[in-house]
């Protein structure tokens, strides 16, 4: 594997070594001159000028330029001669950002793979450096700079190639161990986030006709909406992946010209930012996309789209088609079986709990005895019922959602899943400090079924506008909260719902999924306004 071709651009992967050994240089030189700002600009012989490194002590550290950026040199900037230069405005090609300069000097270097330049200077007032501080400035940089790149080269070429290492070895242990494609492929995303040191990892696979894909596994992605999204050829990245049968990359993928029909709407609600695709192929057949992201601008570079490319390419070996067949034949039912189970669960889950409100609230206001006993079993009838749907829906999909250990995101992303109520604004938060922790399938089970109950209550029977969901998970317990701003209850309603016989059908379903676990429950009035119900999971029990 040779790395020459792209070795300046190791710094948007998991190696840093350029940017680090370049930065000290960079503050010396800067210092030196009396400049507020330092820049490190390569210039390939295609693409855009990148940069290196920088250092910068004035008022645009607050929006620094990062290592690997793409820029838009001036026009007359000085290639390859030093040169004192007024006004000097550097661009960058991937966002609205610029450096301005009221003067600066542009120092040349060169080595045996490119050329470019040290820029120090001042947003604002003279920058006059003596001459003889120039030249030595000169002699000294161009010196260093081709060092510290040496240096920077060979400590970063081996670090990606461990990493890469690392990453083949996950998936070959994972793919000896077992047979089933559902596994390896979850290796892969497990593997690829942590080469790439991204926020994000998914996987798309072809649905029938072969030519819509559709997410299966994922990685800390957060809306119901981008997980359900289905991809066509040629659109959005792992469409335009899958045309050019090659890894790609993006570095704003709201802003990218190259993207046809991209679902930019879902992806800006995922938060995602920057991204990679590429295929990976199964007996020269396209068996499935591999994606890695982040939520912040993170200029990928041409190393890690072949470094991407490489690892789909080793990923595949894993997968034989026909275990790619079965697995998409299996993912695509099961998908169909959970999308019947959650219309299910929308229209007569909620019409038999409005039943059973109803019925509740008639038989507590009810005169009449012979009424009231009627009203009593109609809504025992409902929770009765109720209960049973639910269990049948859970064999429908086979508790397909629970099977393995799930993130924090994950679980919000399931309590987020069930129909939003009209002119109702939802927002989550994963909060505490072990966000990253997994969450055992008891405890991810309990804690969507309280969350997808609070907030159907809320939206049907409080009359809020907005639902608030937090999740936060310490190394002791996680704590669920669903806040509402809607009216509340009157401390007499209120302590018929605490009340352990509380006749209220969804709260005693609550609390029996958390008392089950040894967690506890309660109702109280909620920052918003109207309530907030609040189930605590102790970690140790489960």
């Amino acid at each position: 594997m040779s790395w020459t071709r792209s070795s300046y651009a190791w710094d948007a992967g998991r190696s840093t070594a350029i940017h680090d050994a370049l930065g000290p240089l960079v503050a010396d030189i800067r210092s030196l001159l009396g400049a507020g700002t330092g820049l490190v600009v390569y210039e390939p012989s295609s693409g855009p000028p990148l940069l290196l490194a920088s250092d910068v002590t004035d008022d645009s550290a607050d929006d620094p330029l990062l290592p690997n950026e793409p820029l838009r040199l001036p026009p007359g900037f000085p290639h390859g001669r030093l040169e004192v230069i007024s006004d000097l405005e550097i661009h960058s090609a991937l966002r609205d950002r610029v450096v301005k300069l009221g003067s600066a000097v542009a120092v040349p270097w060169r080595d045996a793979f490119g050329t470019g330049s040290l820029v120090v200077g001042n947003t604002a007032g003279a920058f006059t450096p003596e001459a003889a501080d120039l030249r030595s400035c000169r002699r000294d940089a161009v010196r260093r700079v081709r060092a510290a790149l040496r240096r920077a080269r060979q400590a970063g070429g081996t670090l990606v190639e461990n990493d890469l290492n690392q990453a083949l070895r996950h998936i070959a242990e994972s793919t000896a161990s077992s047979p089933d494609a559902g596994t390896v492929l979850a290796s892969v995303l497990v593997a690829a986030r942590n080469l790439f040191d991204c926020e994000v990892a998914y996987l798309s696979i072809p649905e029938y006709d072969g030519v819509t894909f559709a997410f299966d596994q994922v990685l800390n992605i957060q809306t119901p909406a981008f997980r359900h999204l289905r991809i066509k050829h040629g659109q959005g990245l792992g469409g335009l992946a899958r045309e050019l049968r090659s890894s790609v990359r993006s570095l704003d993928y709201a802003r990218d010209p190259r993207l046809r029909a991209a679902p930019v709407d879902e992806t800006a609600r995922e938060g995602i930012v920057s991204a990679m695709a590429a295929p990976l192929l199964v007996d020269d057949q396209i068996k499935g996309v591999v994606y890695v992201g982040n939520r912040r601008l993170k200029p990928f570079t041409e190393t890690d789209e072949t470094l991407l490319a490489e690892f789909a390419g080793y990923s595949s070996l894993g997968l034989k088609r026909r275990e790619a067949d079965e697995y998409r034949d299996s993912v695509i039912q099961r998908k169909e079986r959970e999308r019947l189970a959650h219309d299910l669960h929308d229209s007569v889950v909620r019409g038999l709990l409005r039943i059973g409100f109803e019925a509740e609230a008639a038989q507590h206001n009810c005169q009449d005895d012979a009424l009231r006993r009627r009203m009593a079993v109609i809504g025992s009838a409902a929770e009765e019922c109720m209960g049973m749907l639910r269990h049948h829906l859970s064999v429908l999909i086979g508790d397909a959602e629970y099977g393995q250990p799930s993130t924090g995101a994950e679980v919000l992303g399931q309590i987020a899943s069930v129909r939003r109520g009209p002119g109702i604004d939802r927002t989550t938060e994963l909060c505490g400090p072990c966000p990253d922790a997994l969450i055992p399938p008891p405890a991810a089970k309990a804690l969507v079924h309280v969350g997808q109950e609070a907030l159907t209550n809320a939206e049907i029977h409080s009359g809020c506008r907005r639902a608030h969901t937090a999740l936060e998970i310490d190394a002791e317990s996680f704590e669920l909260r669903v806040v509402d701003d809607g009216g509340g209850l009157d401390p007499t309603a209120l302590d018929q719902v605490l009340a352990p016989t509380s006749p209220h059908l969804g709260f005693r379903s609550m609390r029996t999924a958390v008392t089950r676990l040894g967690g506890r429950l309660t109702v109280e009035s909620g920052s918003l306004g109207g309530l907030q119900v609040r189930a605590v999971l102790p970690r140790g029990r489960l």
